[in-house]
């Protein structure tokens, strides 16, 4: 975000950078959900997947090394950034088939949470590095400190997809019958209508993506409100990752022993006070001290709940996903829940233009509103283990 403030003043430009982000990885995902589905492995995918991934990255690089024609560089970072997230979406049903195949189901929390919790302890030094880099008094002036930042994602990223590719894939019984993607979609309604679990996590899911059209504009809020400098990038970007690693391990504790229904339910209350914190911290700061300084460092929590918040997302939604979705049919649930969500974050690029139609304070209680939402219907979820549970008993 940061990075598109410094070619365009355009909240719609803004607006975009996070669907693109998620609505690039979900919305492929049911059009490869039959491709997958027949084959014993999933790796190959991921594989060919991963090489396109890191050679978009190293082409963003190259692009800031060589252009200073602010529109151009604008222009090919998000075609760039597009497809790269589209070949992650790609590759997204694979990854998660594969963990779905190895991890148990009462330790996936654990799973994810350390996944979450040991890499967030690199990405706590990674932020002192981005805070440095991004700082043009040390010499890298910008395009070129984000050129610096886009080839260590190329190289770090490429070298994790690598390591991924190394897991042994057990193979499980698959489905032979071959469908069209149109038969695929009938399918997936088919189990949207008898499947009410299913269809009320649905809901939750989409009520929290449209929630999340606030979340570009924290950084754009406390540019506009507190005149932001770049070395408190990587201040906020330590705060959310401080937060989310901090929380990984209590929400994969949370996830084993209570179940991703509370973790869902629980996430949804960290989402509802995201957007609540951001637009009462400026007027409290001021009533007790009247410093703008001790305001911008008090927008922390905002960022702090934020990677709390994802942290806790990374670990119960998909986790409550798993659950429920039958093996031969993992596909094929993953794969439509994923392309809806996908479609829904595209629509809320409409974030940009209801800030610049109405306001960000306005846009923070529209997030505010469908969070509350998912919430209550997060509430209405059935734990899927305690379901297994009764029916082995009976």
């Amino acid at each position: 975000v940061w990075f598109v403030i410094q070619l365009t003043t355009s909240n719609f430009l803004i607006g975009l950078i996070l669907p693109i982000y998620n609505g690039g990885w979900f919305l492929p995902q049911l059009l490869v959900s039959n491709y997958l589905q027949k084959r014993e492995r999933k790796l190959p995918l991921y594989s060919a997947m991963s090489v396109v991934r890191a050679s978009l990255w190293a082409l963003m690089a190259l692009l800031l090394f060589l252009s200073d024609d602010p529109h151009l560089v604008l222009v090919g970072f998000f075609a760039l950034f597009t497809l790269s997230s589209f070949s992650a979406g790609l590759s997204g049903l694979s990854f998660m088939d594969v963990v779905g195949k190895t991890i148990p189901a009462t330790r996936r929390g654990a799973f994810f949470g350390w996944r979450r919790f040991l890499g967030g302890i690199l990405v706590l030094g990674g932020s002192l590095l981005v805070r440095h880099i991004l700082d043009e008094r040390n010499g890298l002036p910008f395009p070129d400190n984000y050129g610096v930042l886009f080839l260590l994602y190329f190289l770090i990223a490429g070298l994790a997809m690598w390591l991924f590719c190394q897991v042994v894939e057990p193979v499980e019984p698959v489905e032979k019958e071959n469908v069209t993607p149109f038969g695929q979609f009938r399918q997936a309604l088919a189990v949207l209508r008898h499947d009410a679990n299913y269809r009320l996590f649905l809901v939750v899911q989409l009520s929290l993506v449209v929630a999340g059209i606030a979340t570009p504009f924290y950084l754009v809020y406390a540019r506009r409100t507190f005149d932001l400098q770049a070395d408190m990038v990587g201040v906020y970007l330590m705060a959310y990752t401080a937060a989310g690693l901090l929380s990984n391990l209590l929400w994969g504790y949370i996830s084993d022993r209570y179940g991703n229904r509370l973790v869902i339910c629980l996430l949804s209350v960290v989402g509802l006070l995201t957007p609540l914190m951001a637009l009462i911290i400026l007027p409290l700061v001021r009533f007790v001290s009247g410093s703008i300084t001790l305001a911008s460092y008090s927008f922390v929590v905002v960022f702090g709940l934020a990677g709390a918040y994802f942290s806790g997302d990374g670990v119960g939604s998909v986790s409550f996903l798993l659950d429920i979705a039958p093996p031969r049919r993992r596909a094929l649930y993953i794969g439509f829940m994923h392309t809806a969500l996908g479609v829904f974050t595209f629509s809320s690029a409409a974030g940009g233009l209801i800030a610049d139609w109405v306001g960000l304070k306005a846009l923070f209680c529209l997030a505010m509103a469908f969070y509350s939402v998912a919430l209550f219907f997060s509430l209405r979820l059935r734990e899927p283990r305690t379901s297994e549970k009764e029916a082995s008993s009976a």
